[in-house]
């Protein structure tokens, strides 16, 4: 499994920080009134950086090369003063380990900035609270990506088998997963200000769905013709030029596919993504261990490949 995270963050400058006791002792406001201006007009999503956090910024950011984490990304986020950065997507374990070491660099580095890091889910009332993104995949050790279209039906089979494996995990093991991700903090960000409900559902996108459900239609109990054969051939093989075209934007969905990994975007900002890995391998690993059998079962009863 890989996994590559992305790290949603609030920068407050340390004096306004130590004039809130609620912000000292939780690291959330629990009093005052909501801001007049907040984030109605994404003047902050689509914003420069400010200097005195793009300074802050890059000197995280060479602390983290020092330590050999690959971060990637910076760009400011949909609420004032939220930001985020992002590395490449490593191995989940190597991957896990570099997120926990990079919330400990930038309270360190912040301070040097007399800035303070709020990693809390929900620190303000009444704009968006702050996530950790967990884009996740499965890949070999020759470096194949099997959540990724084949260049043939034969690749694009082995792509739809890993993606239906996934979704019926998902679907068998969601209160296990939920509960991997929740926390007194995520709870408040849930449900509300473009953050994911706090049920789990997978979402594939209108136009993957579509083509899935023509393939459910077509393969029945009872032998197909060469005619239908052909048919679902057709429909297996125009599966990468769905994804490439599929412009479907669902910020709602908490396990959403988004072109070649499922990004599970449920998992809190100060979690460690430790916990929501080891649910979804688990979940996985033992639903394509169910698929094998299944297999073993149609193939000692003597059924062909092409029946």
């Amino acid at each position: 499994p890989t996994l590559g995270w992305e790290q949603e963050y609030f920068l407050i400058d340390t004096a306004l920080f130590q004039a809130r006791p609620d912000l000292i002792l939780t690291n959330r406001t629990l009093m005052g009134h909501q801001s007049s201006k907040d984030q109605q007009l994404d003047d902050h999503y689509f914003g420069s950086i400010p200097e005195r956090v793009g300074a802050f910024m890059k000197d995280f950011e060479m602390e983290a090369y020092k330590l050999g984490i690959p971060v990637k990304t910076r760009h400011n986020e949909v609420a004032p003063n939220q930001f985020e950065c992002a590395p490449i997507f490593e191995e989940v374990n190597l991957a896990n380990d570099h997120n926990q070491l990079v919330m400990d660099v930038m309270k360190r580095v912040a301070s040097k900035h007399n800035f303070r890091v709020l990693l809390h889910e929900k620190p303000f009332a009444g704009i968006n609270g702050s996530g950790k993104h967990n884009n996740w995949s499965l890949m070999t050790n020759t470096g194949v990506n099997l959540l990724s279209p084949g260049k043939n039906p034969k690749g694009n089979l082995q792509f739809l088998t890993f993606l239906v494996c996934v979704v019926k995990a998902v679907y068998e093991n969601q209160d296990l997963i939920r509960a991997s991700i929740l926390t007194a903090g995520n709870a408040h960000r849930l449900g509300a200000n473009e953050a994911p409900p706090a049920i789990i559902s997978v979402f594939l996108g209108s136009k993957l769905t579509a083509t899935l459900d023509e393939i459910v239609e077509k393969v029945t109990d009872s032998k197909m013709t060469p005619d239908e054969k052909t048919e679902l051939k057709l429909g297996i093989g125009k599966i990468p030029e769905i994804l490439l075209d599929n412009t479907d934007r669902n910020r709602t969905s908490p396990f959403a596919f988004t072109g070649n990994r499922f990004e599970f975007r449920a998992v809190g900002s100060s979690a460690n993504c430790a916990s929501a890995m080891i649910a979804l391998n688990t979940a996985v690993g033992d639903q394509l261990r169910k698929f094998k059998l299944d297999v073993d079962a149609i193939i000692n009863k003597g059924v062909k490949k092409d029946e």
